[in-house]
């Protein structure tokens, strides 16, 4: 399988400041927002040109249609829009960008916390550019060794007594796995390399973890695909983000390579 991609789409068009109000302060003033808000001195059609500006048109297919619904509107439409930008009133045109896909795969225990993912992402595609795996408590090793082998992108999420896990996200060959991160785990408690097995039992196990920290844990796992989706590199790409239910903010741990891990070796 591929890594995700983030080849840019189409450019898309201009568009009023998302979630701003367009109100008329004056008769001849508009305001745009309200937080605190952009003071846009009003000219004949202008508020009709402002409620088309929604991105969907790119400057070039916005001009007939200026000409056809706002007839009264008469100043240079490209000045006009230049200088709503550098107000703060009007986005720029911007690339649109490609939202990888994601499937969440989860087990018994886990299913509560996997829907809050699969409501945000949709339902699994056949061929994911990521996989998400959720488990409650320490997930088995060999499902994840099977995705590194198959050159898998994917990210463990563990949901355990106090805390949910996040990561590492891992692009096989790439980037550091959980092999890698359990090879750290082993040096600083060698007693782990006796729990790794163990893992491999199927279990059922309850879950405590209260619901708000829940939602929190969702967000910040859609926070690593949304920076998949903006080109840029996520906080869990060699690193594990624990979300917990006593820290104010979310903890990081840096997980480098292994020398000894399978994904070295393929890397290699």
């Amino acid at each position: 399988m591929p890594h995700p991609s983030f080849d840019r789409a189409d450019s898309c068009g201009p568009r009023l400041l998302p979630g701003a109000l367009l109100l008329r302060r004056d008769a001849r003033t508009l305001q745009i927002g309200t937080s605190p808000g952009v003071l846009v001195r009003d000219r004949p059609g202008l508020a009709r040109l402002l409620r088309l500006l929604d991105g969907s048109l790119s400057v070039d297919r916005l001009r007939p249609v200026v000409e056809r619904r706002v007839p009264e509107f008469t100043d240079d439409l490209g000045a006009t829009l230049a200088r709503l930008i550098a107000s703060g009133a009007v986005i720029a045109p911007e690339p649109a960008l490609h939202s990888p896909t994601v499937a969440v795969r989860h087990d018994r225990s886990s299913s509560a916390f996997a829907g809050l993912l699969v409501d945000g992402f949709g339902s699994p595609p056949d061929d994911p550019d990521l996989e998400i795996l959720v488990s409650a408590g320490e997930p088995a090793r060999s499902a994840f060794e099977d995705l590194v082998t198959a050159g898998v992108v994917h990210l463990p999420v563990v949901l355990d007594e106090r805390r949910v896990r996040i990561g590492p996200l891992v692009a096989p060959g790439d980037t550091p796995c959980l092999g890698c991160l359990d090879a750290q785990l082993t040096t600083a408690d060698p007693a782990w390399a006796a729990l790794l097995p163990q893992f491999e039992r199927v279990r059922l196990l309850p879950q405590a973890l209260p619901l708000w920290l829940l939602h929190r844990a969702a967000a910040e796992v859609m926070r690593q695909v949304d920076c998949l989706r903006r080109g840029l590199r996520p906080p869990a790409v060699g690193h594990v983000v624990s979300v917990g239910s006593e820290a104010p903010e979310v903890e990081v741990c840096t997980v480098p390579f292994a020398t000894t891990c399978v994904c070295r070796l393929l890397a290699a």
